[in-house]
């Protein structure tokens, strides 16, 4: 098992405790397989049902959570039908469990006993929870605007928590410029993190009888959702599953945009932008390391980006919680992009919902005070 660098195709061993290339470029895993399609009911209902897609050692125990296998509901908007991907139902209430689990279990594996991880929540829950489970010490970097309930979750791991002042870019320098002995398990720059997030489209394609949609929408922050779910459904047509791979459509927050931008540029990279702080910070990450990954995966499926304006974004959160959904903003953007697509693109489209709103509630509360306060 080796890593491969993106850019200048320098190789690596798995082992190495690395996080990208000399040259600067983020690494790629090689060495996935398929998984045998006659095991697949005796198997359990984690992400380790896909074990052999991940690229792993065969001998690596899986830490696990008991992530996985979310709902997939069918609902009606506008008239017009959609599937939502329940992704915030995972141990510790978002999608990020998925990369975490893989990048934990392979800590353990190379035998790291310490990681650091930059965040504005999610990620630095999912690290420090997997982290716990791995008996792997952890510290987590955080934008100084992050939930206390975000906060809070991170500490209850074990996890130390390091605030920075600032953009969320500025967690993630802190914590390049921390490293010093520790192992950087970033969801923004580990390939294990996509790896993990291609179990997201395994199960989109069981749940709807081993086909796949004609499009997924997926937030993008760093962009290792979607490069990860894309990965996943083009291994399913490579192994000949499918018989095609679905448009991938990314979202962004209009006050942080840098993939929108390049998409719409036509650039090959992320574009430079003046970010700003928005409702959504979940998305919110100025630099994504592995934007060209992004940006070849959106348009090797005809797919394309959509950015979001804070009005769409808290109205979208809204229509969830009228449907019963308890969601962060983060992962409603997914809804308010999905309703800006022109109506005969939309049906039956698979839209990923990532993050709990519990992680929110106090924010949510003074965001949406005028409709509660009867």
């Amino acid at each position: 098992m080796k890593y491969h660098c993106f850019a200048c195709g320098k190789e690596y061993s798995i082992e190495a405790k690395i996080f990208r290339c000399t040259c600067g470029g983020f690494l790629v895993v090689e060495g996935q397989k398929p998984f045998p399609l006659e095991e697949l009911n005796r198997r359990d209902s984690t992400i380790w049902r896909y074990k052999g897609a991940f690229g792993l050692p065969e001998d690596v125990n899986p830490v696990s959570l008991g992530e996985g296998l979310t709902p997939l509901i069918k609902r009606w908007v506008d008239r017009v039908p959609v599937f939502l991907k329940l992704d915030f139902l995972q141990p510790t209430g978002s999608f990020k469990d998925r990369g975490a689990s893989v990048i934990l279990s392979l800590v353990k594996y190379i035998g790291v006993t310490s990681v650091v991880e930059d965040s504005s929540g999610n990620s630095g829950a999912a690290v420090s929870a997997y982290s716990a489970a791995a008996g792997v010490k952890c510290t987590v970097f955080v934008p100084s605007y992050t939930p206390d309930e975000k906060l809070i979750q991170i500490k209850m791991y074990g996890a130390d928590v390091v605030k920075v002042p600032g953009k969320r870019q500025d967690a993630n320098d802190a914590a390049i410029k921390a490293l010093e002995n520790s192992y950087y398990s970033s969801h923004l720059w580990n390939p294990y993190f996509a790896m993990g997030f291609q179990s997201a489209a395994f199960e989109i394609w069981e749940e709807l009888g081993r086909e796949v949609p004609s499009m997924a929408v997926v937030p993008i922050a760093s962009g290792g959702l979607l490069e990860g779910i894309y990965q996943g459904f083009r291994s399913l047509y490579l192994w000949g599953y499918t018989k095609k791979i679905p448009k991938i459509v990314g979202v962004q927050a209009e006050r942080c945009s840098p993939i929108h931008t390049a998409f719409e540029q036509g650039l090959n990279d992320f574009a430079e932008i003046d970010a700003q702080i928005t409702v959504a910070e979940g998305i919110a990450v100025q630099k994504p390391p592995r934007a060209k990954a992004v940006l070849a995966a959106i348009r090797d499926t005809a797919g394309f980006t959509i950015s979001v304006s804070e009005d769409e974004i808290i109205s979208a959160t809204w229509l969830l919680f009228s449907m019963g959904i308890y969601v962060e903003p983060t992962s409603a953007s997914t809804l308010a992009g999905w309703m800006k697509i022109d109506q005969h693109e939309r049906e039956n489209a698979v839209l990923v919902l990532t993050g709990n709103g519990l992680k929110e509630t106090a924010k949510l509360g003074k965001i949406f005070a005028n409709r509660i306060s009867n």
